[in-house]
């Protein structure tokens, strides 16, 4: 019997972990929903990459916090508040230098694993919960130990998701037919993305904490891959998240769609590619063939670089981030 097997859901303790950087306005409007949730959270770690956007002075203005961190700081500061209303209690987490997403999930997830959480709930601060979605996802637990919501944009048009990584290469394909029949209300994925990710500490008992060395892009699918050898991962149809950022236009390239990256973005997108190649290894699914793939990937995405953006800069993240990958140079610095 796990952990997890007695008293039920709905009894054990639930928190959730909140990176953010440079997006106060978008953090409060998140902080708000997970303050109101149907499902009460006992906690909130808000784990902040030493954001630049006066951050800390807006979480005091809207009452999340009633005190600033110091302006120069050596190591993470953290600020609690109890927030009576709906019983929650805000950790503030400042750090010292921007971690990455990664980092900062690494940071949060680890505190809040140690605090003896049962049920710990990811999100990006450019996303917002509906007010029953920690309710609903709970409702699926006895089905699997990782719950994954689908998210939409505010105009209601629905984040594209029907994907699955293919264990041998590594890229995500789509799944041609539909995820979800007319009365399915879940489906199974082999990944998850830390937008929303409700997950148990049965399942980060065995699979640890995500990987720093991803520092942002990829490292949600490698945690997710490593999640799916323990439990079945629930994809649940309900659109619980509002993603409130769309990315850039998407171009059609060699026949492809392609999104428009930003150029920090498309290095790690790259980069990273390598690092799931080594969880791939460690699982035994890996085929040579992923070298190959990842490399016509980067000659279409320079292909479309040249024609649409004519960027010498992005050209040379794009290639930086393959050699980068290839001699596993993996630096977590900003």
């Amino acid at each position: 019997m796990s952990e997890l097997d007695s008293g039920g859901a709905a009894a054990l303790s639930v928190c959730a972990v909140v990176v953010t950087y440079n997006r106060k306005a978008l953090l409060c409007e998140c902080l708000s929903a997970l303050m109101k949730q149907t499902r009460a959270l006992e906690a909130v770690w808000l784990i902040d990459n030493a954001s630049q956007d006066d951050t800390p002075s807006e979480l005091l203005r809207q009452g999340f916090i009633d005190t600033l961190p110091p302006l120069n700081l050596s190591e993470p500061y953290e600020i609690t508040k109890n927030h009576g209303a709906s019983g929650t209690t805000l950790h503030y987490i400042r750090m010292n230098s921007n971690t990455g997403g990664t980092g900062g999930y690494y940071e949060g997830i680890k505190r809040a694993y140690e605090a003896g959480f049962h049920w710990i709930w990811t999100m990006d601060d450019d996303v917002e919960p509906k007010l029953h979605a920690l309710e609903t996802l709970l409702s699926y637990s006895t089905l699997g130990e990782c719950i994954q919501p689908s998210r939409v944009y505010p105009d209601g048009q629905v984040f594209e998701d029907n994907k699955y990584i293919d264990l041998a290469t590594g890229r995500q394909k789509v799944i041609k037919d539909a995820v979800f029949a007319k009365y399915q209300t879940f489906s199974s994925k082999n990944f998850v993305s830390f937008e929303g990710l409700l997950i148990s500490r049965n399942i980060i008992k065995e699979i640890g904490y995500p990987d720093r060395r991803f520092f942002c892009w990829c490292d949600d699918f490698a945690y997710g891959l490593m999640a799916s050898l323990y439990t079945n991962i629930i994809m649940v149809k309900e659109g619980l998240i509002i993603k409130k950022l769309k990315p850039g236009g998407d171009k059609i390239i060699l026949g492809r769609k392609s999104i428009r990256l930003r150029d920090k973005e498309l290095y790690y997108m790259v980069r990273n590619q390598f690092l799931i190649f080594e969880y791939l290894k460690k699982i035994g699914t890996f085929s040579s063939l992923a070298y190959l793939s990842l490399f016509a990937t980067v000659i279409r995405i320079a292909i479309g670089t040249i024609i649409y953006e004519r960027s010498p800069g992005k050209l040379y993240l794009l290639f930086k981030g393959f050699i980068d990958g290839l001699l596993k140079k993996y630096n977590t610095s900003t």
